[in-house]
């Protein structure tokens, strides 16, 4: 506690009724939770009656450790979960009233597109004609009650309603549903809701602005019992209403809650007074906000540097020579520099300037190792023995790999789970075995293997603590180092790379079975584990290499440099967002806030005079958001000086060769649903 100021001190030791913690960036949010929840400990209340519910995976993992250094305990009754883990762990034990069955399966995005275009071609529409990712996108909207059905999306209400029922008839769930399910059976069987009420008396929710209005049903609902229950969150930073979230939550909590208690942290630990005073000038013309001011105890902070560029050229050319200064001259860590972009579409034009200086450098957003082509396969078999009801995985795995299973063979399969009103593993199995079977020969033959291979196996990896064991064997069995060599013939290393990947699968498995602390080490917990897992990126292992990322990457980290390039009207704010609604001019400004305090020392801003915009040049104009910046914290790059220093680093380069033995690695693909608009 000694460590805690006054006001955190106090939102420590306020642990009955309601409480809002206005938690300003860089206030030590994350100290205050995991003291507060240490307090509570400490105070007897029962690590099985406190629930803390947070964004990511990694946060719920950073906070459970904290608060295991804390109080020297296990804590393993205590729920330290993401809002849907917390969802899937509701299910897992009520969603029979719903009529579904207890081992759900989870669908990714790419599992919803193959059940969405099945169920197009059972209405007889045209999935040529259809943009999925839309449609889902509209799906996801409509059932989380973002947008209601309307003229413009009534036609595809038929379509929404079949695809829902096919989620049930095949049990399984999509992402959203781990939301809206629960709060549905809450709201349906006071019962259910009355027992998770009386275990958990004690509810805390992080980063509340990024709450969406389901998420905020679903806290409320069970925080009404005890209304003890402390949100922490900062309007400002308030920047995914995109996927949902909603920073109004907060004066709905205000409105539901008029007894709460209300603290702000408005002392910043991170950023010297100059970077914060820049970030106040900014999130101040924002409107509809709460008012506070970030303040530091640390002075002297060196002012935030601009520099206008001619062109994209120049602008990598100055920041990958600002990089080589701030390590020759201060010793900075390529790992503590962040590159901050409002669009993944200008990654390119830092990726050619860092390969050409030599700086090493990571991308950040993209693809999850649980979405790599390999391990989709391996968790589809592991999805099918714990599901055979699961049609999706049915069908990514029956021919893979090939066992010579044609589009006829997956017809007359289809037919028959159709005139059954069952499931394509089902109708497999009765298929093989019927005396007037269509699958003879060969392929029956392959079918019979293919059955038997999962019942094996199955039984293997639903005993507790052998699903590494079952995927290993289902490995050698089924030759899948072969079927990678056959898949990349010109190619070798790209056959020995993925198989690498299954073999370090496998062993993520096997570490997470021998986890003294994993108290259902069962297949189905497994499976919604990585379900969820899947969507986050992996851990960060390139702490000596440049950070490339979106601005909504960088949310929740901090670096000692910062650079913010492309800071030009069209960009930051982005023209796209304003188009759909000018209202937006106000999330763009705080993002824009969100990246100026991700800086702890040194702050560089750039905006171009000339842009190549789809291959065309065109004249660009500073964001109006530099104006909001106090002049007299800002210094301006000289350009004829910087045109000198450039020189002489080339002649250098020239000299000497360049620097050897760097090269660039990006952590996975930048992703093309990271937000563009």
């Amino acid at each position: 506690m000694f460590e805690l100021n006054e006001r955190q001190r106090e939102a420590v030791a306020t642990t009955q009724g309601p409480l809002l913690i206005i938690a300003g960036a860089g206030s030590g949010k994350t100290g205050v939770i995991t003291h507060r929840i240490a307090y509570m400990l400490g105070r007897g209340i029962a690590q099985n009656a406190i629930l803390a519910l947070t964004f990511t995976n990694k946060a719920a993992r950073e906070m459970q450790e904290r608060v295991r250094a804390l109080t020297g305990r296990k804590l393993a009754g205590l729920a330290v979960s993401t809002f849907h883990a917390f969802g899937v762990r509701v299910l897992r034990h009520t969603i029979e009233r719903l009529g579904y069955r207890e081992n759900f399966s989870i669908y990714d995005e790419r599992d919803q597109e193959q059940l969405l275009k099945a169920t197009v071609r059972e209405m007889r529409m045209q999935p040529e004609a259809l943009d999925l990712g839309r449609t889902l996108a509209l799906f996801s909207a409509i059932k989380t009650g973002r947008r209601d059905w309307d003229a413009a999306n009534g036609a595809l209400r038929p379509l929404y309603g079949e695809y829902g029922e096919h989620l049930r008839v095949y049990n399984a769930v999509d992402f959203d549903d781990l939301i809206v399910l629960p709060v549905r059976i809450f709201r349906e069987h006071p019962d259910v809701l009355g027992e998770y009420r009386a275990r958990f008396q004690y509810i805390m929710v992080d980063e509340f602005q990024d709450t969406s209005m389901a998420q905020y049903d679903f806290m409320k609902l069970l925080a009404d019992g005890s209304r003890n229950v402390c949100v922490v969150g900062d309007d400002d930073q308030s920047i995914y209403s995109w996927r949902g979230a909603n920073y109004e939550n907060i004066l709905r909590f205000e409105t539901d809650y008029p007894e709460r208690k209300e603290i702000k942290l408005e002392q910043n630990y991170r950023s010297t007074d100059t970077i914060l005073a820049a970030a106040n000038g900014v999130i101040l013309h924002n409107k509809n906000r709460k008012g506070k001011e970030l303040w530091t105890g640390s002075s002297g902070g060196r002012p935030v540097e601009v520099f206008y560029p001619e062109n994209e050229a120049q602008e990598g050319e100055f920041i990958t020579r600002m990089i080589k200064t701030l390590q020759s001259q201060d010793g900075v860590r390529l790992g503590d520099v962040g590159v901050l972009l409002r669009t993944n579409s200008l990654f390119g034009n830092f990726e050619e300037a860092f390969l050409a200086a030599n700086i090493p450098y990571r991308v950040s957003g993209g693809q999850s190792f649980f979405q790599r082509q390999e391990i989709k396969d391996m968790v589809a078999y592991l999805r099918l023995m714990a599901n055979p009801q699961d049609d999706v995985s049915f069908l990514r795995v029956i021919n893979t790999p090939r066992r010579g299973i044609g589009k006829k063979t997956v017809e007359h399969l289809g037919a028959a789970a159709k005139a059954k009103n069952c499931s394509l593993y089902a109708a497999l199995g009765h298929l093989v075995h019927a005396q007037d079977s269509p699958l003879g020969g060969k392929t029956g033959e392959e079918l019979q293997s293919f059955l038997a291979l999962i019942e094996t196996h199955r039984s293997t990896a639903m005993r507790p603590r052998h699903i590494a064991e079952a995927l290993r064997s289902l490995l050698r069995e089924t030759n899948y180092w072969g079927y990678l060599v056959l898949e990349h013939q010109k190619n070798d290393k790209v056959a020995q790379w993925r198989y690498k990947n299954v073999g370090l699968f496998a062993s993520f498995i096997e570490e997470w079975e021998k986890d003294e602390e994993n108290m259902n080490p069962g297949l189905y917990n497994y499976l919604n584990r990585i379900g969820l897992a899947g969507r986050e990126n992996e851990e960060d292992s390139g702490r000596g290499k440049v950070n490339l990322m979106t601005i909504h990457a960088a949310k929740g980290l901090e670096f000692d440099s910062v650079f913010l390039p492309a800071v030009e009207d069209g960009i930051v704010p982005h023209a796209r967002a304003l188009e759909e609604s000018e209202e937006n001019i106000e999330e763009e400004r705080r993002l824009f806030y969100v990246a100026i305090t991700r800086a702890r020392k040194k702050l560089f801003i750039t905006a171009c005079k000339k842009r190549k915009v789809l291959g065309s040049e065109r004249d660009m104009v500073p964001s109006p958001f530099l104006e909001e910046i106090p002049p007299d914290l800002i210094v301006c790059h000289n350009e004829e000086a910087d045109k000198v220093a450039a020189e002489f680093f080339s002649a250098m380069k020239k000299r000497f060769g360049g620097e050897q033995g760097h090269g660039a690695e990006r952590s996975a693909a930048p992703n093309p649903r990271d937000h563009e608009s």
